[in-house]
């Protein structure tokens, strides 16, 4: 018994004298110290997990006039954009980046001042216009890149691209020898362009996003119709 009192004895008093000794058996390391700690060193890197969320959204835009060419004649205050759609985000750990896509169904109406006069749609005798529309119903789809600035603040940025399956110009008119009102409508596939695209900048906080939307591409068919109307669109958008 006092033999074995001894050899503990003389075990700690070597321990602390040298402090610590490292012993590498394969993949597991012994460090003896004082108090005896073992740790085990593992060659497997911890990759950080990688976030990926859903979320569904409601936007409303108003169409706004950048003044870098000559637009059109409309109503900037009754001309607006509505969109539905659900978008995807893909983020690496605690990074500052992510990617992300979204795809949304949209409704564009822009109401149009004296376009007959200007650069006619029409060129039938339609009597006295009261109102007139340019209005899509398009598909949307887009990627992007999102800079996080904190927790819950970031900013989107990218390209878009769009089909407009449902394009056409209203107009409400007064015809001659009649009071009531008339709707007709105009589908000229070879007036109104299908394809659009564009860029995208969004900033976001939480559920709520401001946006701005300009479109690169010709809504109109230049060689049928000059002008062309304004390319630029800000709203908000909320997660629902």
């Amino acid at each position: 018994m006092k033999r074995l009192l001894f050899i503990a004895a003389l075990c700690a008093c070597t321990t602390a004298l040298f402090a610590q000794k490292r012993v590498q058996i394969g993949s597991t390391e012994l460090m003896f110290q004082s108090p005896l700690k073992v740790s085990v060193a593992s060659d497997k890197q911890i990759d950080c997990p990688s976030n990926h969320s859903s979320e569904t959204f409601f936007g409303f835009g108003l169409a706004v006039n950048d003044k870098h060419e000559e637009y059109m004649p409309i109503s900037y205050g009754n001309s607006y954009e509505i969109q539905v759609g659900w978008r995807d985000v893909y983020r690496k750990g605690k990074s500052p980046m992510a990617v992300g896509s979204y795809m949304n169904l949209s409704f564009y109406s822009y109401k149009l001042d004296k376009a007959y006069l200007n650069n006619p749609l029409v060129v039938n005798d339609l009597g006295t216009i009261r109102k007139e529309y340019y209005r899509t119903s398009n598909l949307c789809a887009g990627i992007f890149a999102r800079l996080y600035l904190s927790k819950n603040l970031f900013i989107d940025f990218g390209p878009y691209g769009e089909y407009a399956y449902n394009r056409k110009y209203k107009v409400f008119t007064t015809l001659l020898g009649e009071d009531e009102e008339s709707k007709i409508k105009y589908r000229d596939g070879s007036r109104f362009n299908p394809f659009n695209a564009g860029i995208q900048c969004l900033a976001g906080f939480d559920d709520f996003a401001v946006y701005a939307k300009y479109r690169l591409t010709n809504a109109f068919n230049p060689d049928k119709i000059d002008m062309e109307i304004t390319r630029l669109n800000i709203g908000v958008q909320i997660e629902l």
